[in-house]
């Protein structure tokens, strides 16, 4: 078992040069081409060059040029770097012709339910099958669907359900606004256990995040929730022994200032913080209740750490201190390496695992229109890109077989939502 503690790994450098060449695979040098660094916009010149001056790292590089493919990709400072030079060599593949890409769109994107007059409010995918949320007529079902996206059973539920939760042991629930109840299936039934009150339930299941075979993952947050502890309880034992945490120290301390002067009561607080008057005094009651309010919907947003099972390995996804760690079953520490996908602009602060526990995705969403990027999960890079084309802020994002299923809430009618997917490039 390993117990780790990372810091972040992010540099600011002083007038770093970046010089790069663009050509295509025939080694022959790109004009024209517009560069994007950073903040910075460039194009290549004569020789398919380009250069720029940047003190902050890492940086997200665009690359366009009409005959071409896009390439981004996130520029960093290499760790043993003693030079103030950056050289980069970026080869662009050949764009697809217009008719491939229409072929190709036209297909993709099709219904996983074809009930018009369904409304969809979350859905779970299971093995081969697929578990609805939905509503017809003003009556609330749990319908489930086979291989083939056909209904296989109905069972009636009280109106106004909210969502379906699968905690670590894979069991679902529904979800309303003051209860829980545990679907169980068997064969072709479904059957809801006894409710509980929800706060009490989710207290109990929500810091589970891995079930195996031996061990229970579970995790707790610090200070602010820029704390993320994760610690393993043996099955048999009940034996508890920390696999690892990080922070942001700096932030802590800065919003335990926050919180003081404007009278935020912090559960999480450090118990060794000391105030250091005054912070922001003279302030209205009012400018506390709305400082309270940014701090909670905003400053207190939880440090993005998140643990998965991929491939019969645990890995923990720090992007705080740009790093991926990977774990044996029984949390024994492996190895770990560099990441920097999270660089990429309009990073949505998720990643996906596929149903298969195989693959894993980062979103981004630009303009309503989200993008799916295959992330290595032994390497950190990116392996493809996939735009969700056709709707915009789709929701519930599951991946299962190559493809994206999503919900997307019709824009002419507020009281439907569909259930759509799309296939993913591989």
């Amino acid at each position: 078992m390993a117990f780790i503690l990372l810091f972040s790994l992010n540099i600011n450098a002083q007038n770093m040069v970046v010089i790069g060449t663009v050509s295509n695979d025939q080694n022959q040098k790109i004009v024209g081409a517009e560069v994007k660094l950073g903040q910075q916009n460039s194009k290549t010149n004569s020789k398919g060059a380009f250069s720029f001056k940047l003190t902050k790292f890492p940086a997200q590089l665009t690359i366009k040029h009409a005959l071409y493919k896009e390439y981004i990709d996130v520029v960093r400072v290499p760790l043993l770097n003693q030079k103030d030079t950056i050289f980069l060599d970026v080869i662009l593949e050949n764009n697809v012709t217009e008719l491939e890409e229409v072929t190709v769109n036209s297909s993709r994107v099709i219904w996983a339910y074809q009930k018009p007059h369904t409304h969809i409010i979350d859905f779970a995918l299971m093995d081969d099958e697929i578990l609805l949320l939905c509503s017809e007529n003003h009556q609330y079902f749990l319908r489930r669907l086979d291989s083939l996206s056909q209904k296989m059973t109905d069972l009636p539920i009280k109106k106004n359900p909210q969502n379906l939760y699968e905690d670590c042991t894979g069991e679902i629930h529904l979800v309303y606004t003051d209860s829980l109840f545990e679907l169980k299936l068997f064969g072709k039934s479904t059957i809801l256990s006894t409710g509980y009150p929800y706060v009490q339930a989710m207290e109990i299941l929500s810091p589970c995040v891995i079930s195996n075979a031996n061990n229970f993952i579970v995790k707790a947050l610090g200070p602010h929730k820029k704390l993320v502890k994760y610690t393993t309880i043996d099955r048999n034992t009940k034996q508890t022994e920390l696999l690892y945490i990080t922070s942001d120290r700096e932030q802590m301390r800065g919003l335990d200032d926050y919180a003081k002067a404007n009278d935020i009561p912090v559960p999480l607080a450090n118990p060794n913080y000391k105030y250091s008057p005054p912070i922001a005094s003279g302030l209205t009651d009012r400018q506390k209740w709305q400082n309270q309010q940014f701090y909670r919907q905003i400053l207190s947003k939880e440090l993005y750490t998140p643990i998965f099972e991929i491939n019969d390995s645990l890995v923990i996804f720090d992007h705080f201190t740009d790093s991926a760690l990977v774990f044996k079953p029984n949390g024994d520490f492996v190895r770990s390496f560099q990441i920097s996908y999270h660089y990429f602009e309009n990073w949505k602060n998720e990643l996906i695992v596929n149903e298969e526990k195989t693959k894993i995705y980062a979103k981004y969403e630009t303009d309503g229109l989200v993008t799916l990027r295959e992330i290595d999960p032994s390497t950190g890079k990116v392996l493809n890109t996939t735009l969700l084309e056709k709707h915009i802020h789709p929701l519930s994002i599951q991946i299962r077989n190559n493809n994206a299923f999503y919900i997307y809430k019709h824009y002419l009618d507020d009281s439907i939502h569909y259930l759509y997917k799309q296939a993913l490039k591989h």
